[in-house]
């Protein structure tokens, strides 16, 4: 348990770094068109984020306990976390600039339909913690390979509340380089920048393989467990033929 808690901080950490290659991104595009940052609405809009991210966790959590008795479902979560170390890969290949970002036309779609960009306006002008608060709530519906990873992991959790811890620490984890962007972007060179995101990606290709290997470590220890008890009814069903 404690592992897969380390696991979402990471995963949130390495992952949010690539805002800092993003110019566009929400917070930039947030807080450049202020002459200095507004921490309030920042930490507001942060605050946002985290909720929504936990409340799906909670979603995933409790999806997961419901449908854990039932024997195909062990199944399809060890193959949950290989989609989730796989997703990482995926993203962390995007944040290196080797792959394109496969949700851009899509995340685009969902912030027109959702009202993101009309709580964007709204922000942009006005000291208003309401608007940064619905922006960072709308932005955790947003498309991420990495938040999809998140609550992939989430679905493997062993309670709703631990679905919403693997997610709760997963937004923790993306904060440090969420409140460090907007004033890394004003200093950071842009080939120091690209460097930064190949650092980060490396390491979270790695992560990926983790998450991968410890969810075949889990299942092959499943496994072992249901054969050894399998094992013991035969003989005790032996036992007490022979008698």
């Amino acid at each position: 348990m404690i592992d897969l808690f380390i696991l979402a901080i990471a995963i949130g950490f390495f992952g949010s770094l690539h805002c800092v290659g993003m110019c566009g991104g929400l917070v930039s595009a947030l807080c450049m068109t202020r002459p200095k940052l507004w921490w309030p609405g920042l930490l507001s809009y942060q605050s946002g984020r985290i909720f929504t991210y936990t409340i799906l966790g909670f979603i995933a959590g409790s999806l997961g306990t419901s449908l854990g008795d039932l024997g195909w479902f062990k199944q399809f979560q060890w193959l949950l976390t290989l989609l989730a170390g796989g997703l990482m890969i995926l993203f962390a290949c995007y944040l290196g600039g080797w792959l394109p970002d496969p949700f851009s036309r899509l995340t685009a779609k969902i912030s027109r339909a959702s009202g993101l960009s009309y709580w964007m306006k709204k922000a942009s002008g006005s000291n208003r913690l309401d608007a940064w608060l619905i922006i960072g709530l709308l932005n955790g519906l947003l498309p991420c390979g990495l938040v999809y990873a998140g609550l992939a992991l989430s679905l493997t959790a062993t309670s709703p509340f631990q679905g919403a811890m693997v997610m709760l620490l997963f937004g923790l984890g993306t904060v440090p380089a969420m409140l460090a962007v907007p004033s890394l972007l004003r200093t950071i060179t842009p080939s120091k920048r690209g460097n930064f995101l190949k650092i980060a990606a490396l390491l979270l290709i790695i992560l990926g393989i983790f998450t991968m290997l410890r969810g075949n470590l889990h299942h092959h220890e499943h496994s072992q467990t249901n054969h050894s008890m399998g094992t013991e009814m035969e003989s005790h069903d032996d036992h007490a033929h022979h008698h």
